[in-house]
């Protein structure tokens, strides 16, 4: 077997693995209920969610940094995975101990061991965007996500239904040690999947500089290039409008008063809008571009704040959600390819570092306040601003009017 198809075949299952260790240790849905259970406020709930940016964006410049100085990357992103995936397991091991009998100790530790996991997610897109781009030629990346991705997804619908069985008839904390730490194992497997690769070394290496200096580069890559910087305002409200997922599951909690079957669905849901979106995208991408999917992207966020607001019901709740995950789903697919398009190789680790921190910093923020807002004020001026968003993310992307493949 050639280096192509066997880093090729690796990505597939890295996919694979990824997509159903996730469901297990989904933001939008088991985790959002877990801290319920354990009388989070809504405040305690969005942190949850921020964290996922701010933990992205502190690690970042450390990881873009690290990867930009690394001919080849494997072998260290292998080491930053199995650390971030250990760490998290010593949380999960607490869970029995402290949920019951200090419930506010659990959400405390899960706050702290969240963030420093997405700490370790900012190394994903450095490297993994790094590495996977000198393996697979460009007209085949899209199919490449896409349908590993529906594949990871078809087989997530097992592990979705898995979580509703186990919220349902396994007793509380049990049910919740069991389901984080069979997304963990998946994870450390798939940490292990990127050993067996072969990576050839990149041809240049970026010059060693300061955490800070990177940082203050920042305005340097959106003067130099001009395109980078529109695509990653549209980027940024995608972000914003994708905030709208967290709060369809958490309005469903609050004023349907969803179980573990609905959190199932929103489990499952998830699942199928991936299993649809992805082959579709990956090969929309391929053919037309990646701009119209992201034109795609913000239509969908768009939507899923103006369905709620104009039906009102769980069923429209689950509608939005969709609708949200769609978008999720394009964005996720497309947004660093659509960098890399405009990036010379060796500036790929910054530009999309730059693209994920800012975008990062938008999605965190807009998390805080529209917590802050459904506490003192209600979910409907949450759903409103999603949409605006969503409809100037659309705007953004429009506006670009290039159809070529991008």
């Amino acid at each position: 077997m050639n280096n192509y198809k066997r880093n090729y075949l690796l990505l597939f299952a890295d996919s694979i693995l990824f997509y159903n260790a996730m469901t297990f240790i989904s933001i939008n849905a088991v985790i959002t209920y877990f801290l319920n259970n354990l009388g989070a406020t809504t405040i305690q709930i969005s942190l949850a969610s921020a964290l996922v940016s701010i933990g992205n964006f502190i690690g970042q410049p450390v990881f873009g940094k690290m990867s930009s100085q690394l001919k080849l990357k494997r072998d260290i992103f292998v080491k930053i995975l199995l650390i971030q995936r250990f760490l998290f397991l010593a949380f999960v091991i607490s869970i029995p101990i402290f949920a019951v009998s200090n419930p506010e100790r659990t959400i405390v530790l899960f706050l702290v061991s969240w963030g420093i996991f997405n700490f370790f997610t900012g190394s994903y897109q450095p490297f993994y965007v790094s590495i996977m781009t000198k393996m697979i030629p460009q007209e085949k990346r899209g199919r490449l996500i896409g349908y590993s991705g529906a594949v990871g997804n078809i087989i997530a619908l097992s592990a979705a239904f898995f979580v509703g069985m186990i919220l349902k008839h396994v007793r509380f904390p049990y049910n919740y040690t069991y389901i984080f730490g069979i997304g963990v194992i998946i994870l450390l497997i798939d940490a292990v999947d990127f050993l067996f690769m072969k990576e050839p070394p990149d041809k240049t290496v970026l010059e060693n500089i300061s955490y800070i200096k990177y940082i203050m580069n920042i305005p340097n890559v959106l003067k130099e290039n001009k395109n980078i910087k529109k695509l990653i305002l549209g980027n940024t409200f995608v972000v914003i409008s994708n905030v709208v997922i967290i709060y369809c599951t958490l309005y469903a909690i609050r004023m349907y008063n969803a179980g573990s079957q609905q959190i199932a669905i929103f489990t499952a849901l998830t699942v199928v809008m991936n299993i649809l979106g992805l082959p579709i995208f990956g090969v929309i991408a391929d053919h037309f571009g990646y701009r119209v999917v992201m034109l795609i992207s913000s239509i969908c966020g768009m939507l899923s704040g103006i369905v709620i607001l104009l039906m009102p019901s769980i069923y429209s709740v689950y509608v939005a959600f969709s609708f949200g995950n769609i978008s999720a789903s394009a964005y996720n697919l497309s947004c660093s390819m659509y960098i890399v398009q405009d990036s010379p190789q060796d500036k790929i680790p910054l530009n999309v570092s730059t693209n994920f921190m800012i975008t990062l910093i938008a999605s965190s923020f807009s998390m805080l306040v529209c917590g802050y807002i459904t506490d003192n004020i209600s979910f409907t001026p949450v759903f409103i601003f999603t949409s605006v968003a969503g409809l100037a993310a659309y705007a953004v992307f429009h506006s670009e009017g290039r159809l070529s493949k991008r």
